[in-house]
């Protein structure tokens, strides 16, 4: 599953899913969007920061949490719906916009 790119939109997921599962991989929506929004997350980190000192993890609640290099909580992701899933579903680039405004925050502190 590793060897897909980043999806930018919930077509991208889509598709991934199709290949993955003709490929035999027996994957989900919800496994894609996981990886894509951690992925994703580390990327927007990289390039803001140029190389990142932060570790992304998805918590119990299935938030996203950004810890430091001392690996001290740094801050965290929330849905602005139900979940973070369902808001890429809902908005996928209105997500990527949120944790742009999110790393942002974290870079002005």
């Amino acid at each position: 599953m590793d060897n897909m790119e980043v999806a930018d939109d919930y077509q991208q997921v889509k598709d991934q899913v199709a290949i993955l599962n003709a490929r035999g991989e027996a994957v989900t929506e919800e496994e894609i969007i996981e990886r894509t929004l951690l992925r994703g997350l580390e990327e927007i980190l990289d390039y803001r920061m140029d190389g990142t000192f932060y570790t992304v993890k998805w918590n119990d609640q299935k938030e996203l949490e950004l810890y430091d290099v001392y690996h001290e909580l740094s801050a965290t992701i929330k849905p602005k719906g139900s979940s973070l899933i369902e808001d890429f579903k809902n908005d996928d680039q209105g997500l990527w916009d949120n944790f742009n405004l999110s790393v942002m925050a974290i870079e002005n502190r």
